[in-house]
């Protein structure tokens, strides 16, 4: 069984086993229609508003994880959340694949009303994997204000009607999907909130533009983007939604120094990939620069560039190396790959869409992202061939030239509008990265001759790219918590 059969087959028998306590049909009996769900209210506000919806997870391990912090204490951790600046805390209930309990949504209540009016408390969101309203009745019982519903193990029929229970609770509701087919499945169902998991639940592999795909398809719902945000990069993979459910990296983060205007990227500035990284001295360089280094360092494998990683580079690398060490193959074979990632711990690769297929990036359990050569052929068709069978298979894209690394300018035109995040390359230089701005979503630079004097990656050349990019986002999110 995949993961999620896994986990739907352990909550079954714990549903059998709450029958046996307490019938469904007695406990509904009490339920009464309150207001209008707070969670629904308080969205349109931000949304009016311009402002984000975070909702902050606490979770103790994950299937993909593991154990993330297996003895951390639930009141300090949500007081953390708090003083970040959360609009509501996700508590994961599953014990046997998450660590939690109905005891931790309880005294996450607890903490909260201890601390707060009513009226301005942050709303608890109960994150389960809900089969039955006896559980929607539990989840209200000890103290939640919304509930998830996922449409990958539901019915449209049983997923309207347990949405219909909680809200005859008061409780709102996050109906989630993954992707286009199971949002097609309920697209005719009334709900407000659209949650689009960025992983998908049977393997656990995550890409963060697989909410920007859907986006078009919400029909005007708010849209919640969850999973796979780690750091203030992937916030700009996925920032066109309506607000962000966002666990493990939250989780990993210690909570003296816990703040979402932080955390997520809001001091308004584009992201940079330096690629081409290949020998000692450009590695020491990076390192040197500290928080002011590009977000990316491209190190490149592709038996075809005269940018190769030479080995002395490769045995420098640190663990810290990795967070930003990008694996750029082309025209490798899938075993060269395989050895690469074997031997080395990159998160992050990069492909090109001509060298390499959907299923492909679907089997790596990496974060992606794809190049795409834009040439002189009708951007249109480029976008039907090689961008969108990849769309939701991909963290986020790079536009690159006809000639990839040879300094030459993009011939044909990127539409302003195009819907997907990406990394502007091709003849990219601190001379003129005005030209991202021309993008609404664009969201940073890809360069590799731009930074190189005669052929070396050149630092001072990199500092001075670093300069110019820290300059205003389109959407700059810096003082709207």
């Amino acid at each position: 069984m995949n993961i999620l059969a896994q986990i739907v087959a352990s909550k079954q028998a714990e549903i059998a086993a709450l029958e046996e306590m307490q019938r469904p049909s007695s406990v509904l009996s009490d339920a009464q229609k309150t207001t209008p769900p707070l969670f629904y209210q308080r969205l349109a506000e931000k949304r009016a508003a311009g402002k984000p919806f975070f909702i902050t997870e606490f979770k103790r391990k994950s299937p993909s994880e593991g154990w993330i912090q297996e003895n951390i204490d639930l009141p300090t951790q949500l007081r953390a959340y708090v003083r970040a600046g959360a609009s509501a805390i996700s508590v994961l209930t599953d014990g046997p694949f998450f660590g939690g309990s109905l005891a931790d949504l309880q005294t996450a209540r607890q903490t909260l009303d201890q601390a707060f009016l009513p009226a301005e408390r942050p709303l608890l969101l109960q994150k389960d994997f809900i089969l039955d309203p006896l559980q929607v009745v539990q989840a209200h019982a000890c103290g939640a204000d919304l509930i998830l519903l996922i449409a990958a193990i539901l019915s449209p029929e049983r997923l309207d009607f347990l949405r219909k229970t909680a809200e005859s609770l008061g409780m709102g509701v996050l109906v989630e999907v993954h992707d286009a087919a199971e949002l097609a499945a309920i697209q005719h169902l009334d709900f407000p909130v659209l949650g689009v998991n960025n992983r998908d639940l049977k393997t656990f592999r995550t890409a963060l533009n697989r909410v920007n795909t859907l986006l078009p398809q919400a029909g005007g719902r708010f849209v919640i983007a969850e999973s796979g945000v780690l750091d203030a990069r992937h916030f700009q993979m996925v920032k066109q939604a309506d607000g962000f459910l966002i666990g493990t990296g939250l989780m990993q983060t210690n909570t003296d120094s816990l703040d979402l205007s932080d955390f997520f990227a809001a001091k308004g500035r584009y992201l940079c990939k330096a690629c081409g990284i290949r020998r000692v001295p450009d590695l020491m360089a990076l390192r040197k620069m500290g928080a002011q280094a590009p977000d990316f360092w491209g190190i490149n494998f592709s038996p075809r560039s005269k940018r190769r990683a030479d080995n002395a580079l490769l045995s420098a690398l640190q663990p810290a190396d990795y967070q930003h060490a990008v694996a750029v193959f082309y025209q490798n074979t899938p075993q060269e790959v395989a050895d690469v990632l074997a031997k080395y711990p990159f998160k992050i690769i990069q492909y090109y869409a001509d060298d390499c297929t959907p299923e492909w990036l679907r089997s790596s359990q990496k974060r992606v992202l794809l190049a795409v050569t834009v040439g002189e052929n009708p951007f249109a068709d480029t976008f039907s061939k090689s961008i969108a069978p990849f769309a939701a298979d991909v963290d986020a894209f790079i536009l690159d030239g006809a000639m990839p690394g040879s300094g030459i300018r993009i011939q044909t035109t990127i539409p302003p509008d195009f819907p997907y995040p990406f990394l502007l390359a091709g003849g990219m230089n601190a001379g003129n990265l005005e030209a991202i701005k021309g993008y609404t979503h664009c969201i940073g630079v890809d360069m590799a001759s731009g930074i190189e004097t005669e052929g070396v990656v050149d630092e001072y050349k990199i500092g001075e790219v670093m300069l110019r990019a820290r300059i205003s986002l389109p959407h700059d999110f810096s003082n709207c918590l």
